[in-house]
């Protein structure tokens, strides 16, 4: 879906979205998080990369967030729950062969379960999911989009060691 906003008024006429001067798709996403610490990363045209996706037509941010994570990682719905919204960020990507900016708004997730199987989704180009702890990242560092590096540090620096309800 391209979203076509109104400029709202702030003072300053400069936007990432004016100077880009593309259109924006919106995607939501999630960082799962299950009992034992372990946050799941997914290996997708040769980086590690977390679960996320366009969101549908009157479907909220969170609603699109979940189902995105269900579909390309196979978890149980049931099992999965927005603990918080983390941050957003962009990239450049296409969409229907046009150059387009990407925004996607992160949520941390709570996966009720343990390192439980996944069923990637192979026909996303998602060939493994792993559960990983956060100590373990520098093996990953090389292989992570750099976007990803962001939104688990954002949560490693803020969240991560917060008691959960």
């Amino acid at each position: 879906m391209v979203a076509k906003k109104k400029q709202k008024k702030t003072g300053c006429e400069f936007t990432l979205e004016t100077t880009m001067g593309l259109p924006v798709v919106e995607s939501a996403g999630g960082l799962v998080c299950n009992r034992y610490h372990h946050f799941l990363l997914m290996f997708k045209r040769g980086k590690w990369d977390m679960p996320k996706g366009r969101i549908h037509r009157d479907q909220s941010n969170e609603a699109a967030a979940l189902r995105e994570v269900h579909e390309e990682t196979g978890l149980e719905k049931n099992k999965l729950s927005i603990q918080g919204k983390l941050v957003s960020t962009w990239h450049t990507t296409s969409h229907q062969n046009s150059r387009c900016l990407k925004k996607t708004h992160w949520y941390l997730m709570q996966y009720d379960g343990d390192d439980d199987d996944t069923n990637p989704q192979v026909s996303e180009g998602i060939i493994e999911c792993r559960w990983v702890h956060l100590s373990d990242l520098p093996q990953y560092q090389e292989l992570l989009v750099a976007r990803i590096g962001y939104v688990v540090d954002f949560w490693d620096k803020n969240l991560a060691y917060v008691p959960r309800k």
